[in-house]
């Protein structure tokens, strides 16, 4: 019986590091998936600004909002009242996702928007800007 007690204490922890591995695994390949999706969205849509030495691709609606989302499990959300109104921005690195949850006179709204940036630099810029 101690066998059997001691076997499935070692299968349950086994198993339970697993699913956290798993859990972590996923939840990069589902946000990294978000942001490809973004980044499609943004170059079928004509979403992009070129800002020289960076690109901005800027996807709304519903790939926003998944990315967004996926965000949420380790981004800690920034609340942001501005001119537009308020925002719960997610911010990584240099890109960033929004949900406005308010507009500018206080209404209450549920849009999504994510903003991803590319630098590019003077090297690539300089050659695009000769073709």
């Amino acid at each position: 019986m101690y066998r059997l007690t001691v076997s499935a204490c070692v299968v349950f922890v086994a198993t339970s590091g697993h699913a956290q591995t798993n859990d972590r695994i996923n939840a990069r390949t589902l946000t990294l998936a978000g942001v490809s999706d973004c980044m499609t969205e943004a170059i079928a849509t004509n979403s992009m600004d070129d800002d020289g030495s960076v690109i901005i691709f800027s996807c709304s609606a519903t790939k926003a909002k998944t990315l967004y989302n996926f965000l949420g499990r380790t981004i800690r959300t920034d609340v942001v009242q501005d001119r537009n109104g308020k925002f719960e921005n997610r911010q990584f690195g240099n890109n960033a996702c929004y949900h406005r949850v308010e507009d500018q006179s206080g209404k209450a709204v549920d849009e999504f928007r994510c903003d991803l940036i590319i630098a590019v630099g003077d090297d690539l810029s300089d050659i695009a800007s000769r073709h």
